[in-house]
């Protein structure tokens, strides 16, 4: 089955177009050529063909990225359709799925918003295209920034169109958290508008926070040993690694390949619980990666010491906490290993993650967590590669900052008249304040 991506804005096209470049990166790559064997040779070939049938259009010998891409400003797009640029790759966009627009949406989700109300038919043709060339579709990835005015905006406009057209399609919402100290004054009301929004209208929110990814970039540059500032491009780069993780091809138990659309059944056990975290391991530097070797027990021990201590990384946890100390809790997990090595890791995970402690207490131990795994294949260049997808508490503490930094502007009425010109008036804003906050409980009582 296939997998629709929908790029909106600039935050969503440059990801996206790193998630297809690392999709073809991994299907390329073999990372102990040694261990290539014919029966896991034919396996690696299936791996292959599931992920192209998935993400890409195969015809004349090209690959034709299933994606809509959708920007209100043509720099971005162009950078996307610049022909050298396209030619470079081993695939490339339909022309017809490109949707750009002149006038911007100023970083006022309320002007995106209406930006979409606008461009509502043409995108929506631009998706059928794709859904005619489509035997069956299993997933629709919307990838945006809650900060600006065309991802925020026009995406929850756009996804909320999406869900009415395609209601039984899962709709796995990717989203980007701004940095605390501020990109945009009115980032926070962008958020909170966008949050509200798209949580009545997608299945589940898979969340990446732009200080993690630039503390976690910041930590690989300096472990590379160039004397570098981090760069947006460092940060793309972590978010499409993990999330490809969970993207590519995974196995069951019989060996027969899972759709996205099982592992979410897996990582959503309740309609109201959509806030789903990614964690992976090992966190490696290129330069670093010929001379490391791990073992799963000490990726399983350091995902549990993360988890212990709600850290998306590897550096600086408190390794003296025990399980009774979590510091978040979860209602489903999900882990996926691949590599070319063959041992379980079920024993593993036995001892570091089941703990009571780690879930919501109405969890039996059976549905703790789902493992998968794939061994046949390594991913990209790693020998060994886990991740480590959550259901959990996590995110909580970004989205009540958010509210909190809402609130503060709200009560001075500060910056409302921008909303306003587009027909958002305040009973819009508390919309919004109520369904979050309502979130925030939820989730804090797990």
């Amino acid at each position: 089955m296939s997998c629709i991506v929908l790029q909106l804005g600039q935050c969503g096209n440059q990801v996206g177009q790193r998630v297809f470049d690392t999709l073809i990166e991994d299907n390329l790559t073999h990372s102990n050529a040694t261990k290539l064997t014919i029966n896991n040779r034919s396996s690696i070939d299936d791996y292959i063909r599931h992920s192209l049938d998935r993400f890409f259009i195969q015809y004349d010998n090209k690959l034709i990225a299933r994606a809509l891409a959708i920007d209100t400003e043509l720099k971005v797009i162009e950078q996307l359709m610049d022909e050298k640029a396209q030619a470079k790759r081993h695939w490339q966009y339909e022309k017809k799925c490109v949707f750009e627009g002149r006038l911007g949406s100023g970083n006022n989700w309320a002007c995106g918003y209406r930006n979409g109300s606008l461009a509502e038919e043409s995108i929506l043709n631009k998706l059928r295209w794709q859904l005619e060339h489509a035997d069956r579709v299993d997933t629709i990835l919307p990838i945006l920034s809650l900060a600006g005015g065309t991802g925020s905006g026009l995406g929850a406009y756009i996804v909320e169109c999406v869900r009415d057209e395609l209601p039984r399609s899962f709709l796995l919402t990717t989203i980007v958290v701004p940095y605390t100290s501020g990109e945009v004054v009115v980032q926070n009301y962008n958020s909170l508008l966008t949050l509200s929004h798209l949580y009545h209208s997608t299945d589940a929110l898979l969340v990446f926070e732009n200080d993690i990814l630039q503390q976690y970039a910041k930590k690989l540059v300096s472990c590379s040993g160039v004397d570098r500032p981090t760069t947006i491009h460092d940060m793309n780069n972590i978010l499409t690694r993990h999330l490809c993780s969970f993207l590519q091809p995974i196995a069951k138990k019989n060996q027969s390949i899972c759709e996205i659309n099982y592992l979410l059944e897996q990582l959503l056990p309740h309609s109201f619980y959509k806030l789903l975290t990614l964690r992976c391991v090992p966190q490696l530097s290129d330069q670093a990666m010929d001379f490391s070797t791990y073992k799963w027990s000490s990726l399983v021990k350091t995902l549990s010491q993360m988890y212990i201590n709600n850290s998306y990384l590897d550096e600086g946890l408190n390794w003296s906490l025990k399980p009774f100390q979590t510091r978040t809790k979860s209602l489903a997990n999900l882990f996926l290993s691949r590599s070319y090595d063959k041992e379980d890791i079920g024993n593993d995970l036995n001892q570091y993650f089941n703990h009571s402690n780690f879930y919501s207490s109405f969890l039996s131990s059976a549905n703790y967590y789902t493992s998968l795994s794939y061994r046949d294949k390594s991913y990209l260049n790693y020998e060994k590669y886990l991740s480590f997808i959550s259901n959990c508490q996590t995110p909580v503490s970004s989205l009540d900052r958010i509210v909190n930094k809402s609130w503060q502007l709200f009560g001075q009425k500060a910056y409302l008249h921008h909303y306003m010109k587009y027909d958002i008036d305040e009973q819009a804003f508390l919309n919004g304040f109520v369904q979050i906050e309502q979130v925030i409980k939820s989730y804090n009582q797990l």
